[in-house]
């Protein structure tokens, strides 16, 4: 899919190439865009794209890979941390985000990275930080659950132009996360 750099230049140079494409996809469809084209755009040889990308999908799961790994340098919200303050700032986050998010959902690829989230959360350390006590199938079903439901939230919200802010969607997901998914018998009596 794409080559992981070993040097800052090189992967400074796999970072522009993706700009390249977030920003060809701002103006044209994904489908539309050839590699060779964007290799146009960058003014670079198609044997420069090869050594960094095995093909257009390569770059476009890098460029969703990468925006994904920059939540850990994103800063962290004054105060005590709480996993309010913690869902603020990953709201703040997408929200930071908004071109990516605009040029996915024009072309129609918000479940492209839901499913990069689950395959890049899953498998790490995301699920056994927080799911000790639960098998690991159990950790796998939870941890998709969980990042499903705030990729969606974040998508609706990013759908409908940011309506509230990220603090109250922060203590919107805090309340979902914390109720029963479904209330019991003796709830609805």
């Amino acid at each position: 899919m794409y080559k992981l750099c070993k040097t800052e230049r090189s992967a400074m140079r796999q970072r522009e190439m993706e700009a390249g494409l977030l920003a060809m996809m701002g103006t044209q469809r994904y489908e539309e865009i050839s590699v060779s084209d964007l290799c146009d755009y960058l003014v670079i040889p198609r044997k420069a794209f090869y050594r960094y990308f095995t093909s257009k999908d390569g770059a476009l799961h890098a460029l969703i890979d990468h925006t994904l790994m920059e939540y850990e340098s994103f800063p962290i919200l004054s105060g005590p941390r709480t996993i309010e303050k913690d869902l603020e700032r990953f709201f703040q986050f997408w929200l930071h985000h908004r071109p990516f998010l605009d040029v996915l959902q024009r072309n129609g690829m918000s479940a492209i990275l839901i499913t990069r989230c689950i395959e890049t959360s899953v498998g790490g350390t995301i699920p056994k930080r927080f799911l000790m006590q639960e098998d690991p199938e159990t950790r796998r079903a939870i941890a998709q659950f969980s990042i499903c439901g705030l990729m969606t939230m974040v998508l609706d919200w990013h759908h409908t132009g940011y309506p509230t802010s990220a603090a109250h969607m922060g203590r919107m997901a805090v309340r979902l996360l914390n109720q029963p998914l479904f209330p019991s018998a003796s709830d609805l009596t």
